[in-house]
């Protein structure tokens, strides 16, 4: 698992940053929150197989975290891009998709489909879910959980050949949980012959939004907690009053939540070097990192390799 930071500005981009864009790739699948301007030229430039794009999820309507949706669902078609594409937003999305794909008049060789979502919905993936929670913003806004599935414990070979159970399917039954009975009439427990399972990968994506302790609660022990982090601690009134947060605030949701490290986004352009941003807030959390464009994460599964 890999996250690749596409556009890390705030609302106006600069010649080194872009507007918002994640991507999260899994298993070779693409997920995509948040396209803003010039998405699609970042996902060429991260070499993403575009062909992998899954779903897009959108956390508000502000045009910096929408405006690349036409030129990316066009490229998609260019691609041709056959099978469907679901996009996620909050009420509105549907209307401002299907809106610019009237006006500019462009051919989809795909299905569209556009599902609206209130804070609190849930979205089942192939080996993960997305949760959406409410974020503190001057309009409605979701922040996005992925949270992978755990991965079942090592199956004890030794263990099950003294228990004289035959390779097989029943082997397969037992690594997925299910308890078996053998031929002769004895039972194997799963548990008995099978570790304990490996907790899945979690992921926040929070930006544009002030500090909240929902937040917090919601990143409970996530492996990458990311965060608006638009300004430093002496810019913080201002931040509270356009709906954002400081680097300090953002280390403070990341040292509430326990999570493991912090990445920092969403960045004012005022910010020609983003060393302060990032002193502030490893003074109060110390895996912490600003983002920049075209920068990767890896996501280990194992707790105990570092992200950087």
């Amino acid at each position: 698992m890999k996250v690749i930071f596409l556009g890390t500005s705030g609302a106006i981009p600069t010649l080194y940053r872009n507007l918002p864009s994640v991507a999260l790739v899994h298993d070779g699948s693409v997920l995509l929150f948040d396209c803003g301007e010039y998405t699609q030229i970042q996902i060429i430039k991260a070499s993403i197989r575009i062909g992998k794009l899954e779903r897009i999820f959108i956390s508000h309507l502000h045009g910096d975290h929408v405006t690349g949706l036409p030129g990316l669902l066009m490229l998609l078609n260019h691609a041709s891009r056959e099978r469907p594409l679901e996009i996620y937003g909050p009420a509105g999305i549907k209307s401002y998709v299907f809106s610019n794909k009237k006006i500019l008049n462009f051919y989809a060789g795909y299905r569209i489909e556009v599902i609206e979502l209130e804070a609190g919905a849930s979205i089942a993936g192939a080996g993960y879910k997305i949760d959406t929670f409410l974020l503190d913003h001057t309009t409605y806004t979701l922040g996005f959980r992925y949270m992978e599935d755990d991965k079942p414990g090592k199956l004890d070979i030794d263990k099950t050949n003294a228990l004289g159970v035959p390779v097989g399917p029943l082997l397969k039954r037992l690594k997925n949980g299910e308890d078996i009975t053998l031929s002769d009439g004895k039972i194997v427990r799963s548990n008995d012959v099978v570790g304990l399972p490996t907790p899945g990968r979690k992921v926040i994506y929070s930006i544009d939004t002030r500090p909240l302790d929902s937040v917090a609660e919601y990143s409970k022990g996530a492996d990458l907690l990311i965060h608006d982090g638009m300004f430093s601690n002496e810019l913080k009134e201002e931040a509270l009053k356009r709906g954002h947060s400081t680097a300090a605030m953002a280390a403070q949701v990341g040292v509430k939540a326990g999570v493991k490290n912090l990445i920092l986004t969403h960045i004012s352009p005022r910010y020609t070097s983003s060393e302060p941003l990032a002193l502030e807030a490893k003074s109060i959390f110390e895996k912490t990192i600003v983002a920049h464009d075209l920068m990767e994460v890896d996501v280990p599964s194992s707790r105990d390799i570092p992200l950087f």
